[in-house]
């Protein structure tokens, strides 16, 4: 595993793209979060003031940038950024495909198992990087918002954990398509093109007791707006089926290219 960490990292390190995609997905990030707070917060208190059902102190309780909610905003708002990340790994993927550095790495003595894994290292790395940025976001928001009284730091961090898979499966996803289409604008396209239309088409096939179990639909309801409405494990084990699926196909797809 270390030479493939060390193999991933000589390659991309000083890959403009990958460094770009990560600083746009941080920078934009916190700049939603932090530049947009204030209004948001001032927003939501004045309208709890004019409108007489909703007290201002109840509202302050449940402040969505205080402790412990703060997880789940942070969270939630993070969902909407990996899209950026999907756009470097899929970006990653093809470029190796495109400029024979796949091949020549397995002529070299890289086992077919290793480049794949070494892809899903990359996945993790990224899905790892997205956790990091929305935790440290959160405990920055939570610091400054929650009264030290308050401060119930732990209560609802597995938004956290359910952040790491949200992202991790989507990028799963994101790499199957890459390893099967091979072109970067193609597999993008068809990514977003089964998100929105593709997963709506599914209501037409599926009972509606299982339309929460779609693809798309299930990584978004890890993070939903307010609760959730299945149990969480529920989720997470067809998250989990998905991402055996995902990494399967990947890895037929380049057994059969080896063929």
């Amino acid at each position: 595993m270390k030479r493939l960490i060390i193999i991933e990292w000589l390659k991309w390190s000083k890959y403009r793209a990958f460094l770009i995609g990560i600083s746009l997905y941080v920078g934009m990030f916190y700049l939603i979060c932090f530049g947009l707070d204030e209004m948001i917060i001032e927003k939501a208190v004045n309208n709890f003031q004019s409108g007489n059902s909703i007290p201002v102190d109840l509202f302050n309780q449940f402040n969505p940038y205080k402790f412990p909610h703060v997880w789940h905003t942070f969270s939630w708002i993070g969902k909407f950024f990996k899209v950026i990340l999907a756009i470097v790994v899929i970006n990653i993927v093809c470029y190796e495909f495109q400029n024979g550095t796949y091949k020549q790495n397995i002529i070299h003595g890289l086992k077919r198992w290793e480049f794949l894994f070494s892809k899903y290292l990359l996945v993790v790395f990224l899905s790892l990087l997205s956790t990091f940025t929305i935790g440290i976001a959160a405990i920055v928001s939570g610091v400054l918002y929650t009264d030290p009284s308050d401060l119930n730091f732990m209560e609802n961090i597995h938004y956290l954990l359910l952040s790491f898979l949200n992202t991790f499966t989507y990028l799963s996803m994101a790499v199957m398509f890459a390893v099967l289409l091979k072109n970067t604008m193609t597999a993008f396209v068809i990514l977003m093109a089964l998100w929105v239309p593709g997963d709506l088409m599914w209501l037409l096939i599926i009972p509606n007791e299982l339309a929460i179990y779609r693809p798309f639909e299930v990584i978004d309801e890890l993070l939903p707006f307010t609760s959730h409405d299945v149990p969480i494990w529920n989720l997470v084990s067809v998250c989990f089926a998905y991402l055996g699926l995902y990494w399967s196909v990947s890895l037929l797809n380049f057994k059969k290219d080896l063929a």
